[in-house]
């Protein structure tokens, strides 16, 4: 990988928070708020928000999902129509000039010491299973082999996902060209500098590092067994499928060690309420797309809204 594309992997990893399947489905919804409804359209399940001539309405999505993923877009085809925005989650991005900065002079702080492999840097019999889930992506040790373990880690996973052909931009590309085609104007709800998480990369202790390793190959087993699952019920509004195979990715434990990311996502969970409740202020309908995890997880974008008193109902 490139530096400059292994930067944007870094950065992206905001995208992929509570969004991917991690290393068992959830057992104990205990911790997860769900409406449970009964779809009356094709299509996934939708969430909505009504307020006196306004209404919100949600699309919680799964991802990573099969590129090849088949979903009956006539329900959100409809809803886009005379929708005022799509607004989209937060994104996270690097500056041309703070990362040309960065590679020039601080790029070997997110490497090995001189002398040193990823996998010499592993011990068994975490060595062994980072060996084969990069032979089950069909790659070598060499590609890994000068970066800290963290780093590692990221692209593992985003190596995996290539290889058995899922997409972590789907969905939401293709809920964008929807939009587009409707002719609604899409936006992230926030944009982030992500040079504060990279710069603490390095800061996290080499404990840290290798439970990064761990979480990746726990989301690249469930990813195996439940992604595609997951990715099928989430198609056809299918809560209790989803409930089966979903859960979120353990790359967000990995970064939850990472003090300025844990800052971001706050940030995020807090920027994607705020946005719901300027929308509800204006006349019209707007469509949010939301991570399912980051939408139904305790405390976060459903339990927020609704301790600030706003109903929100699922589909029926």
């Amino acid at each position: 990988m490139k530096p400059s594309r292994l930067l944007l992997a870094l950065a992206a990893t905001l995208l992929l928070t509570a969004a991917a399947p991690a290393d068992a489905p959830v057992t104990d919804w205990s911790n997860i708020e769900v409406v449970t409804v009964t779809p009356d359209h094709p299509g996934p399940p939708l969430w909505h928000i009504a307020k006196g001539d306004s209404e919100v309405w949600i699309i919680a999505t799964v991802s990573p999902v099969p590129n090849k993923l088949k979903w009956d877009k006539t329900s959100i085809e409809d809803l886009m129509k005379g929708a005022n925005a799509v607004l989209l989650p937060p994104s996270a991005s690097v500056g041309i000039v703070e990362g040309l900065w960065f590679y020039m002079w601080h790029m070997d702080r997110l490497e090995q010491p001189d002398g040193m492999t990823l996998e010499a840097s592993l011990p068994e019999p975490l060595r062994g299973r980072f060996v084969a889930a990069r032979q089950r992506a069909h790659e070598d040790a060499d590609r890994y082999a000068k970066y800290l373990p963290a780093v590692a880690a990221l692209m593992l996973e985003g190596d995996y996902l290539k290889s058995v052909d899922f997409n972590a931009r789907e969905p939401q590309r293709t809920l964008e060209a929807i939009a587009s085609h409707a002719g609604v104007r899409t936006r992230a709800v926030a944009n982030y500098p992500a040079m504060d998480v990279v710069n603490d990369v390095p800061k996290m202790s080499a404990e840290a590092n290798r439970a990064c390793v761990e979480y990746a190959l726990s989301d690249i087993d469930t990813l195996s067994a439940h992604g595609t699952a997951a990715a099928e019920a989430w198609a056809v509004g299918d809560m209790a499928g989803i409930k089966a195979n979903f859960s979120e990715t353990k790359l967000d434990a990995c970064l939850g060690q990472n003090n300025a990311y844990v800052a971001l996502r706050e940030r995020a969970i807090r920027d994607e309420v705020n946005a719901i409740t300027a929308a509800l202020a204006k006349p019209g309908k707007t469509i949010v797309v939301v991570p399912m995890g980051f939408f139904l997880r305790k405390g976060a974008v459903l339990d927020r809204l609704e301790a600030a008193g706003y109903a929100v109902t699922g589909p029926g």
